[in-house]
């Protein structure tokens, strides 16, 4: 059986040193990552991100997920086109890996993701801290590796999370904080993101979007989420998004989500679906494995 390590509060410092100066540097779109289980639920939960997605989603609520994870997801994309059988072309493919800490002895808690999708490789970094068990605070970071330069660009998100009763969650986003490339469409995004679970048998997901300076004048924008539990270990997804950052495809757009979950003692397995209407079709599906303890 292997030992459980637990990282230093000096292994943690430097983390949270290496976000904020990340943070202060120039900023990129949000929401570059979704896993099964955002996919399912249409880009929606950030108040209450499942498992590891705290990292990508909403870096405060990790202090509220009590375990060490470590995670591992494959995607695959088709294209509207058909071949001579009638069947879809793959399109791209991309993955993700990241490993996270939650646990409440530590300094903070904080966590590291990579994903390499069709046009960028990308690593991101969150790490939080809680108030009284009820408040949580958040800084995220990630560094982007654009295909085809040598470019290294940078953004931050801060955020914080409330638990106000058993029924209701709620968190306070913003993506881009210093939106330093408004010329290549990376703005500053807001989000008031809701939780409401009912007899944890449904949890709903509202996230409403505001992004003032977007040229388009759409900018208002919002995902949500229906999640229903059977026999408390399989999970359906439902959400439907407008507006909202699609991350496989780079852009904003307006589509459905499905997924399905089953979470074991130790072990969760999820798949979704993210369909886009507008601006242009595409659709994309992703398995993925979260191994925690």
């Amino acid at each position: 059986m292997c030992r459980k390590l637990k990282p230093t509060h000096w292994t943690r410092a430097f983390l949270f040193a290496l976000i904020a100066s990340l943070t202060a540097c120039q900023v990129l779109q949000a929401s570059d990552f979704q896993s099964p289980r955002t996919m399912g639920l249409g880009g929606a939960g950030h108040a209450a991100p499942l498992l590891n997605d705290s990292i990508y989603l909403n870096p405060s609520f990790t202090s509220f997920s009590p375990y060490r994870g470590f995670s591992g997801n494959y995607l695959w994309q088709l294209s509207d086109q058909v071949n001579g059988a009638g069947q879809s072309t793959a399109q791209g493919t991309g993955y993700n890996f990241s490993t996270l800490d939650g646990t409440p002895d530590s300094l903070f808690q904080a966590g590291v993701g990579f994903t390499k999708r069709g046009d960028a490789s990308l690593i991101h970094i969150g790490a939080s801290k809680s108030i009284l068990n009820r408040l949580g605070f958040g800084l995220g970071s990630k560094i982007i590796f654009p295909y085809g330069t040598n470019s290294r660009l940078f953004d931050g998100t801060l955020s914080m999370s409330g638990i106000a009763t058993d029924w209701l969650q709620a968190s306070i986003i913003v993506d881009n904080l210093l939106q330093a490339n408004m010329a290549y469409g990376f703005y500053r995004e807001f989000s008031l993101a809701t939780k409401f679970n009912i007899m944890s048998i449904l949890s709903i997901y509202l996230d409403p979007l505001w992004v003032p300076a977007l040229p388009s004048g759409r900018n208002f924008g919002h995902e949500l989420g229906i999640e229903i539990s059977i026999l408390s270990d399989f999970s359906l997804r439902f959400g439907g998004f407008r507006n909202a950052m699609v991350p496989f495809e780079a852009v904003r757009g307006d589509g459905y989500g499905f997924g399905l979950g089953w979470l074991g003692p130790k072990i969760s397995v999820d798949y979704g679906l993210s369909r886009i209407f507008s601006p242009r079709p595409a659709t994309a599906h992703q398995l993925g494995m979260t191994i925690f303890f």
